[in-house]
Parts: C-alpha cells; sequence; structure tokens
C-alpha cells in the first residue's frame, strides 16, 4: 500500500502540478487514518488512499468505529487487490477440488494462514467453506510475512494471501497457485482460476482508492476526479504497477461508490455469520 500510494501521489501531482505528500496512519485495520480523513476540513487538501475493507468491512465488525460510509464521498477507484490460495510446491493439492476432497474426507484437518481474524482471505475462506459444506482450521497471524515462513515450513495445508506478494516464490517454484478470490482472473497470473471457475461460486472482492470527507464540495471532488483518471494513465505508474503486479482498476466516483455499498453489504452478510 505504501509504495502504491507512493507511486500514485507522484502521478496525481504531475497532473495537479501541486506537490501531494503521502502520510501513513497505521493502526486498527486503517480504521485510525479513515477517522483522521473523516474528521479532515473537507477542502479536497486531505485524502484517503486506502482499501475499502477499512470502510466497507471494519465499522461491522468494530462497533467502536466512528465512520461510516457515508461520512466519505468516494472520488475514484485506483487498484484490485486480488488474493489468492496458495501451496507448497510439493503439496499433494494441484487444484482446489483436490484440496475440498480432502476437506470433506478430515474435516478440521486442512489448516490455512491468513493475515489475520476479520481479513479479507479469511472472510473469503469461510465463504468457501459455507459453499462447500466443509469445515476448515484457521490459523490467523499477524500479517503475511510470518504466515508465509509456516506455510513454506509445511506447516500450514495452504495459505490465503495477495497473489502478488507472493511472485519471489512463485518465480522461484517453491510455491503455486490454486484459484483466485477475485471475479477475475489475476492479470499477471492469467492462468490461475477464480474460485467461481474452479466449482466454488464465492468472490472476495478488495479494492481500493481515493476518499474525501463526505462535506467536501462537488466541484473539488470532480476536479480530483478527473485528476485521478489521468494519473492512472501515466506511463512511470502503470511501468511500476506491472513491475509489481499490482492491478489497476478505474472506477469513477459514482461506480466506486455503487461497488463500495456492494462490497459493505457483502462483508456484513459473512460477518454476521461468523459472528464477528
Amino acid at each position: 500500500m505504501d509504495a502504491n500510494a507512493r507511486q500514485f501521489a507522484q502521478a496525481l501531482a504531475e497532473v495537479l502540478r501541486q506537490p501531494v505528500s503521502v502520510i501513513n496512519r497505521d493502526g486498527a485495520a486503517g480504521s485510525i487514518g479513515l477517522q483522521a480523513v473523516a474528521s479532515a476540513k473537507p477542502d479536497g487538501y486531505t485524502m484517503a488512499f486506502t482499501p475499502a475493507v477499512s470502510l466497507t468491512s471494519e465499522p461491522h465488525r468494530i462497533k467502536t468505529i466512528n465512520y461510516q460510509l457515508g461520512s466519505f464521498k468516494p472520488v475514484c477507484q485506483v487498484f484490485d487487490n486480488i488474493f489468492a490460495i496458495a501451496v507448497t510446491a510439493n503439496s499433494p493439492y494441484k487444484s482446489l477440488s483436490d484440496l475440498l476432497q480432502d476437506a470433506t474426507r478430515q474435516p478440521g484437518k486442512v489448516s490455512y494462514g491468513t493475515s489475520g481474524t476479520g481479513s479479507i482471505p479469511h472472510l473469503g475462506t469461510s465463504d468457501i467453506e459455507a459453499s462447500a459444506k466443509v469445515d476448515l482450521t484457521h490459523v490467523p497471524y499477524k500479517g503475511d510475512a510470518p504466515m508465509l515462513q509456516d506455510l513454506l515450513a509445511g506447516r500450514l495445508s495452504f495459505g490465503a494471501l495477495l497473489a502478488s506478494s507472493v511472485n519471489p516464490q512463485l518465480q522461484a517454484g517453491s510455491l503455486r497457485l490454486l484459484a483466485v478470490y477475485a471475479d477475475k482472473r489475476h492479470p499477471s497470473f492469467p492462468q490461475i482460476p477464480t474460485l467461481t471457475e474452479a466449482g466454488v461460486p464465492v468472490v472476495q472482492l478488495s479494492f481500493g482508492g481515493l476518499l474525501v470527507p463526505a462535506a467536501t464540495p462537488l466541484e473539488v471532488v470532480n476536479v480530483l476526479e478527473s485528476g485521478c483518471e489521468k494519473a492512472i494513465q501515466s506511463g512511470i505508474y502503470r511501468e511500476w504497477a506491472q513491475r509489481a503486479n499490482q492491478v489497476i482498476d478505474f472506477k469513477s466516483s459514482t461506480g466506486f461508490e455503487a461497488r463500495l455499498r456492494l462490497d459493505s453489504q457483502s462483508k456484513a452478510i459473512t460477518l454476521k455469520r461468523l459472528g464477528l
């Protein structure tokens, strides 16, 4: 996210002819940063560059969060983050069907790691369980890095993680991908099916872009939206995205808002089923 934000900020600064600074506000799954933007002066000079999950999932899960979808005006969608099921090179699972057959025969035996409870991979995999009627064992970690160590060491049956984050392991042949959680294939890994294509009708999206405080004037939002669309066409930004396997996916303010609302409804259903 930091690298993506900095590359995009550079492209946006060139379009707007103004400096664009990136300030990381970590903590509470992004909710600290979003709260800072929600309460900022609505003049267009303070924006959030964020994954949608902090806005569409966390308010359902953490009752102390005091912002909602209506606290922001979406400016534009910039990117998709596509998560995938990854197994080691020597795993007996050659397909999602292999994995689910094993889980059916031995409930609870098949374990998977994620970057944490309530994360996109956790929600998506729980949807797989519900759809395929299997029982998997969730092992949450504090981030992908420690989970990846255990996966490579053979202590997990599979990992549910950001596809672009394991490109070195994929190129080295130490990991393989079985399916992606998105509604379309990852352009960097076009041979890997979606979950739906693999026989499980599950989509768990992760996407993001720019938000401003809800009271930001429409004419300001329009300027930023136009700048966003032009910045995404920047050759430097696109070259970086290709190297990083980052999926660029522009949507207008209206399109981004509609997608956020649908995702919020989907996340609410999954979280309620999980009791989160």
